[in-house]
């Protein structure tokens, strides 16, 4: 006769408990009426499992390369009769594990570990962490980081504290206000007081004084944000603010300081910029509105222009927007934001789309006062939302020319990649590039034709430029030759990126402490696939200790858990950080969200990694306008604002970044990086994404490209293809 015990599977012996996660009968483990516990616990102990076996065969081959568990049938096969693994001889096959509940308490978190740790020898050997033995599978696993910290965010502050920077820490705490959904603030705000007001501390004795000058770095930094103090449980400002009727958007933009070298830059632009700036400045100078287009591929000199007017207006004592599609092209000018957080744009624009901006706001104040307005990289914006800011302006300042009267500055290049719509026709693209839109017949088109980047070799400018305009020869449709001493021979798939690396990165065992070394080169490809490759292959031959990050990932309201955490683990999604981060001090990294675009945190910013803790990383800006700016960033959960690829909404608690050795071709738009390699897997798939991979380095000489034939042709050289929707080119 059979009875079924029923017990907490905390109590179970590891053994009895491995042999739980092969049955589908989660809950319940059967013993004869007459059986003893301690003779059945006994004799489970003594029968070898899979699992068990799997611990045996680790210790056993400890030379091997070591697996996951649920890896290890790739390489090995089951034999029932001797209960033994053995080298697989056939084709590779994937494990399973049994699921589990995280309800199901260390039955869960064994599984966890089994799904994350490679080459246990014994249930002992998998509780160990640094060489700390734990007593329950969940302490391991949360001391892996595997499960997250009930005070996390606390443990967050003080770790932040430890490198003794207030003003970042300020920040800190304002990002986890902002983005880490905070229980209590209030309690935080205690909790770190000290550690935020050091610096204060040392020239002000009066507390209530030191409290009001941290609320009040707080609130500026809230505010650049887009919130408000008042809108978090903190402690009341007892002291009015001095600025009296100002609003803190009209005083940020006049308080930026003009750097004499763009001030005198007018007296170096070129003939073409010369023409350009002395037009537009014309309709400064007369209160005359206008829309410009300034067309030129990169290295013409459109940021140089751009620094050179900002400047000239700015020192007359007026407001002059600098704004960008891109927050790389946005950190290149001084006080640039991103068009979306400038003019609030929505996500999800359509044709009738308005900007969240109120009429009573600073914002619009500032936009009422601004004389200049420049946007960078508008070629690659939705038209819909170049548009919608259109109304926008048409409304707050109650004009009913373009724009409202203002002076509009738009520039860009249409050989470079078109908007992102996503699974969209080339119909679709098209129609969402600006040359569609009505404001495009009544722009004023202006051309830099002269590539400053590429004097010194006529030949590659050429070439570029027949790349972006589709004019370059081809065979067999689409198909052009890349330059012979631009090529890196495809033989063996890993041996050619290792030749691509070496390429792009000589020497970097000796540089991995130089930033300019490391962040003036990159590896571009098509797709994350491929990066996520080359980042691997990169951080592991990158000199110093790892440090590896999780993400905590669910299924927002999947109450059944239709869908195990290792299964959502398995991911990896365009816009979202990877499950497994691997950073070391000195690797480059990009950040993947908007945090703080008016001081730099925008997405695209390449940063440098100069520590972490187990909740922090100490990051330092690298590019742009705020090189040199340390940062603290914590964990944030992150959700696609357009999920439609899968029957549920993944939320990823992860930090908001990626390796940046390599970067999507889309991701590099908008940014010059001297050495530069390109790997192509598969052809490019979009308008001017080789144009755009291509010009991203600075000579033929420093441009690298590995290409993976798509096939066989009867011409020597390297071919690969190249996609130019014509339709959409300025003089097409």
């Amino acid at each position: 006769m059979w009875r079924i015990f029923s017990f907490p599977l905390s109590q179970i012996h590891p053994a009895v408990l491995a042999l739980q996660l092969h049955l589908p009968n989660k809950h319940m483990v059967r013993f004869r009426e007459d059986d003893i516990m301690s003779n059945i616990v006994d004799r489970e102990r003594d029968k070898r499992t899979m699992l068990t076996a799997f611990f045996l065969k680790n210790k056993a081959d400890e030379t091997k390369p070591k697996y996951l568990y649920k890896d290890f049938p790739k390489h090995y096969t089951w034999n029932g009769a001797t209960r033994t693994w053995t080298p697989r001889i056939l084709k590779p096959q994937r494990g399973r594990i049994v699921s589990a509940n995280p309800a199901e308490g260390e039955r869960y978190y064994l599984r966890l570990l089994l799904s994350n740790v490679k080459g246990p020898t014994s249930f002992e050997d998998l509780c160990t962490v640094n060489g700390v033995t734990y007593a329950t599978f969940r302490k391991a696993a949360l001391e892996i980081g595997l499960i997250e910290n009930d005070d996390s965010l606390s443990q967050c502050l003080t770790e932040a504290s430890l490198f003794q920077f207030p003003n970042a820490l300020r920040r800190l705490f304002a990002t986890i206000m902002i983005f880490c959904e905070p229980g209590d603030i209030r309690k935080l705000w205690n909790e770190h007081f000290n550690a935020m007001s050091e610096d204060h501390q040392l020239y002000c004795q009066s507390v209530e004084r030191v409290q009001n000058m941290v609320l009040t770095d707080i609130r500026a930094i809230l505010q650049s944000m887009g919130k408000n103090l008042t809108d978090f449980d903190l402690p009341n400002l007892t002291e009015e603010d001095l600025q009296y009727g100002i609003h803190r958007e009209v005083q940020e933009e006049y308080g930026i300081v003009v750097e004499a070298e763009d001030l005198c830059a007018k007296d170096e632009l070129n003939s073409d910029q010369k023409l350009i700036f002395d037009e537009i400045m014309t309709h400064v100078d007369n209160d005359r509105p206008g829309v410009f287009f300034i067309d030129g591929p990169g290295g013409t000199g459109k940021t140089f222009l751009y620094k050179a007017l900002l400047a000239q207006v700015r020192s007359r004592g007026l407001i002059a927007l600098a704004t960008a599609s891109s927050g790389a092209a946005a950190n290149n000018m001084p006080g640039g934001r991103t068009a979306h957080s400038r003019f609030k744009i929505p996500i999800c624009v359509d044709n009738n789309s308005v900007c969240n901006i109120k009429k009573q706001s600073g914002t619009a104040e500032l936009i009422r006062s601004s004389k200049l307005i420049i946007w960078d990289e508008a070629s690659m914006a939705k038209r819909q939302a170049i548009e919608a800011v259109d109304r926008t302006l048409q409304d707050i300042i109650g004009v009913t020319l373009p724009f409202g009267g203002k002076i509009m500055v738009m520039g860009g290049d249409f050989r470079q990649v078109l908007p992102v719509i996503k699974r969209g026709t080339r119909a679709q693209i098209v129609d969402s590039s600006l040359r569609m839109s009505p404001l495009w017949s009544i722009t004023k088109k202006m051309r830099l034709t002269i590539n400053m980047r590429a004097l010194n070799d006529p030949w590659y400018c050429g070439f570029l430029l027949r790349v972006g305009d589709g004019t370059e020869q081809s065979i067999e449709g689409s198909y052009i030759r890349i330059p012979d001493n631009m090529t890196i021979p495809c033989t063996d798939r890993q041996n050619s990126i290792t030749e691509l690396i070496n390429a792009v990165f000589p020497s970097l065992q000796n540089n991995v402490h130089s930033s300019d070394y490391i962040i003036s080169r990159a590896i571009l490809t098509t797709k994350n696939d491929s990066v996520d490759e080359i980042n691997d292959k990169m951080i592991d031959m990158f000199q110093g200790e790892e440090k590896v990050y999780y993400s905590f990932d669910e299924a927002e309201d999947d109450h059944h858990n239709y869908y195990p955490t290792e299964f959502l683990n398995s991911l990896t999604v365009s816009g979202l950080p990877p499950h497994k981060l691997r950073l070391k001090i000195g690797c480059p990294i990009i950040l993947l969200r908007n945090i703080d675009p008016s001081h730099g945190l925008c997405n695209g910013t390449r940063l440098i990694c100069r520590g972490f803790q187990r909740n922090v990383i100490d990051a330092e800006i690298v590019v742009g306008q705020h090189t040199g700016k340390r940062v603290f960033l914590p964990r944030i959960p992150l959700c696609l604002s357009e999920d439609d690829m899968f029957p549920f909404k993944l939320k990823r608690k992860q930090f908001p970044i990626r390796l940046s050795f390599a970067m999507t071709i889309n991701k590099a738009q908008g940014q010059t990086i001297p050495n530069v390699g390109v790997f192509l897997p598969d052809s490019v798939f979009s308008h001017g994404q080789l144009y755009v991979a291509l010009s991203r380095g600075i000579s033929r000489k420093n441009t690298k490209v590995l290409v993976h034939p798509a096939k066989d042709f009867k011409q020597p050289g390297v071919y690969t293809s190249n996609v130019v929707y014509r339709e959409v080119l300025l003089d097409g």
